[in-house]
């Protein structure tokens, strides 16, 4: 997009053409309109500042060699600024193509009413067409504005001409490919033009008008900046939803709120109702105070990549960020102030915050939301104490894991039970089925005759009293017995955090009230840890998705040390080495450790 935008000297368009398509509306500028544009312009001569910028005009070209573009937005800004070039250079003459500033055609007019209208000399207001009107009238007010403002007369000649020292009448050029055109010419008229305030900043920037030395760099360095906030790593380590792009808003728009916040009182709030904000206040400034706040951004954008590149400022904003949207002002600030290591203890220190109970054993199904932070803290810690001990390995360097903030947001997550259930809380068809189908897949050979027999029996699943006979006849089999033998049986222990997980949607959906074995098996899958064609025909609908690495080591049984490990079942032994790995790992949110 921004390469689609320049920023012109509106004397730069003296030999251009303009053509009017036939949807365009009318001229319907007011007296306010333009008595508004006459005292900003006046403003600015006076000011230090090194141009005026005008509102963007979008333009599609027509023939790039003779200069000759169609409008599809932009026409009351060129025909007032058309209209003020015929009062102060040709007020009692009649235009020529050569004498006007640029040139007008219109599709929609027959016998060139409106292009003649603006050519002649204009001595009343003429009310035979609407477009007449507008036309003349606005031209009459710029007449009696200037008898009012005679001492403005020449410094705005010479604004027109650009020959006006240090000063430089701009406008916003951008160029709509000409397949795109009848698209943008829907969303200009329905407000979606996507010209954002990070395209507009860019041309800001990048404007030949301006006295930077260094464009190529500012070039180099502003593609890099919108490439990094791109990247969804980056942009869910700090913030933790995305921009509404239906309302232009861009990423970068943080750096540019937040160089701006103390010029601006309520940016956030103001950003809101109007994503440009940060363009039209940077647009008011010199060169000098143009370049100073290009360098507070450069700045501040290097604060947030050193955050980003650091495992342990990573993973700590990340997750204050997931906890609160309004933390990145107060950790910037704290982050200026003090030394790395000072920094982390006080981001650790902001975490406890955010740790609801005393004790991790305390935790229990249903609460969801402190689950989800508990486990997702599990997480950051275990990845962390991984990299403090690959990097102490000597001669050895490692680049760290990252947990995948944006994917918190970007799936659905749910707090899964481990243990199978022992009960039958079997109640649908669906359910009964998937489970049934589970049991055959992973013990084919526990399907004697009498079992066949009570499956048979059960038809399509719907009678509860002949599928409740299925159900204990297989539950009751040495072979699911010996599975269920060492499961978790107290209620309370079902459902408290040593028996939990934090999981995508997907992945638990596919559970379908499976026993640990094949939930086991569908975790490997999912993960990644196997690539086996007959394994994945074997558990259907499975997708390769992140799985928390927490939660592979709870289903690969990585948590328990023992020589004699099951995998058939998550047994006590496995739900104590888990909680004490919790345990350890978040000591110090838990504990009086610093």
């Amino acid at each position: 997009m921004a390469d689609n935008l320049s920023m012109k000297n509106i004397w730069e368009l003296h030999d251009y053409s303009f053509t009017i398509p036939y949807q365009q509306r009318g001229y319907k500028w007011t007296e306010y309109n333009i008595i508004n544009l006459l005292q900003d312009l006046t403003d600015y001569i006076s000011s230090g500042k090194g141009f005026y910028c005008l509102q963007p005009i979008a333009i599609v070209p027509i023939d790039k060699s003779s200069n000759h573009y169609s409008i599809i937005d932009g026409q009351q800004r060129l025909t007032t600024i058309y209209l003020l070039h015929k009062f102060l250079f040709s007020s009692q003459v009649n235009l020529t193509k050569e004498t006007e500033l640029y040139h007008y055609e219109y599709e929609r007019d027959v016998s060139d009413e409106r292009k003649n209208l603006l050519l002649n000399k204009i001595d009343n207001i003429d009310d035979k067409t609407i477009d007449a009107f507008y036309i003349t009238r606005a031209y009459k007010t710029l007449e009696d504005w200037f008898k009012n403002n005679k001492n403005k007369i020449d410094e705005f000649k010479k604004l027109i001409k650009n020959e006006l020292p240090e000063k430089s009448l701009q406008i916003i050029w951008y160029i709509v490919e000409k397949e795109k055109s009848h698209a943008a010419f829907r969303n200009i008229n329905s407000g979606k033009i996507q010209l954002t305030n990070t395209d507009l900043i860019k041309a800001l920037l990048l404007n030949r008008e301006n006295s930077f030395q260094n464009r190529d760099q500012i070039a180099a360095q502003f593609e890099l900046m919108e490439r990094q906030f791109e990247e969804d790593r980056f942009w869910y380590m700090f913030k933790n939803k995305d921009v509404d792009r239906q309302k232009d808003q861009t990423r970068m728009d943080l750096l540019f709120n937040f160089v701006l916040h103390n010029k601006i009182k309520d940016i956030d709030e103001e950003y809101q109702n109007e994503p440009r904000l940060a363009f039209f206040e940077l647009s008011k400034l010199n060169d000098d105070d143009l370049q100073s706040e290009w360098k507070k951004l450069r700045e501040l954008f290097q604060r947030l990549r050193d955050l980003f590149d650091d495992p342990y400022t990573f993973h700590y904003v990340g997750f204050l960020n997931y906890c609160s949207d309004n933390k990145l002002k107060e950790l910037l600030l704290k982050n200026k102030e003090l030394n790395k290591s000072a920094f982390i203890r006080y981001l650790k220190n902001s975490i406890k915050s955010y740790v609801s109970k005393k004790h991790i054993e305390d935790y229990c199904y249903g609460e969801t939301q402190a689950l989800r932070r508990i486990f997702v803290l599990h997480n950051v810690e275990t990845i962390l104490q991984r990299y403090q001990q690959l990097q102490e390995l000597k001669n050895l360097r490692f680049s760290f894991e990252y947990f995948p903030f944006e994917l918190l947001y970007k799936q659905t997550w749910h707090i899964e039970h481990i243990a199978s259930h022992t009960d039958n809380d079997l109640k649908s068809k669906i359910d009964r089925k998937d489970w049934l189908e589970s049991i055959r897949a992973d013990y084919p050979d526990i399907f004697t005759d009498e079992i066949s027999k009570l499956e048979t029996a059960a038809g399509d699943l719907s009678d509860d009293k002949k599928f409740e006979n299925l159900y204990k006849k297989i539950i009751s089999t040495d072979k699911i017995q010996g599975i269920l033998k060492d499961s978790i049986k107290d209620e309370s222990d079902k459902n408290s955090i040593g028996n939990l997980v934090l999981l995508d949607a997907h992945t638990n959906t596919s559970f379908h009230n499976s026993l640990f074995p094949r939930k086991r098996k569908i975790i490997i899958l999912a993960s990644g840890l196997k690539h086996n064609e007959k394994s994945k025909d074997e558990v259907p609908d499975v997708q390769s998705v992140y799985v928390p690495i927490c939660t592979q080591q709870v289903y690969t049984k990585a948590y328990n040390k023992n020589s004699d490990v099951t995998l058939n079942e998550w047994t006590k032994v496995d739900f104590d080495y888990y909680l004490a790995d919790m345990q350890e790992k978040l000591s110090f949110y838990f504990g009086e450790k610093q």
